[in-house]
């Protein structure tokens, strides 16, 4: 070395060599990190490519679970569908055939009926009639009292009709029994809608 010192062309040769092997592991040693860099950028490429694969797997699954829910509400729609089409149309026949009962002579027969089934209905000995403003105006004493004897028991007329459109509503203390038309309607509605429903039922078994 000390005679390297007191060469200069020996000098600048060995700090030329010293300066291109530390280049050269500069280079090397920057390929490392580059090489290292790369990789980890592979990785986490790779990484975000799963995740986003992931991701629209979820999607996909999200969005067949949504249509399938969709599709499940529109079917059961169509089916309630299918099923209210024949209740309507009965109920709305019926109505309109009840509500044009109410003119006829033959509707006082009818209050009879409903003043004959409340009194089985209630058991009690006295009842109170009130039908709608038309039919009240035919619960007439001497109708009142020949559906009493019939039925053995009393009718009164009360004071005031009933509110409703049809029918009538009869009452003995804290008992009553609603013979009004729109509420046997309902229920005849009801036993209808559970009747179409069971058919349906076994028809889509």
């Amino acid at each position: 070395m000390a005679a390297i010192l007191g060469d200069p062309e020996a000098l600048a040769a060995e700090v030329s060599r010293r300066a291109h092997h530390r280049a050269v592991e500069i280079a090397e040693d920057a390929r490392r990190r580059a090489a290292a860099i790369l990789e980890g950028a592979r990785e986490e490429s790779e990484s975000i490519r799963r995740q986003s694969a992931q991701d629209r797997e979820r999607q996909v699954a999200a969005l067949e679970r949504r249509n399938a829910a969709r599709a499940e509400l529109e079917a059961r729609r169509r089916w309630i569908a299918l099923r209210e089409a024949p209740i309507q149309r009965v109920w709305q026949t019926s109505e309109q055939w009840l509500r044009a009962m109410i003119g006829q002579p033959e509707y006082r027969a009818v209050l009879k009926l409903c003043a004959l089934r409340a009194a089985r209905e209630l058991g009690t000995q006295e009842l109170t009639l009130a039908a709608d403003p038309a039919g009240h105006a035919l619960l007439s004493v001497d109708a009142l009292e020949q559906w009493s004897r019939e039925a053995g028991v009393r009718f009164i007329r009360a004071s005031e009709p009933a509110a409703t459109w049809g029918g009538l509503l009869a009452t003995s203390g804290r008992s009553r029994f609603d013979a009004t038309f729109p509420t046997q309607l309902a229920a005849a509605q009801q036993a209808l809608r559970e009747r179409v429903f069971e058919i349906l039922s076994k028809g889509a078994a």
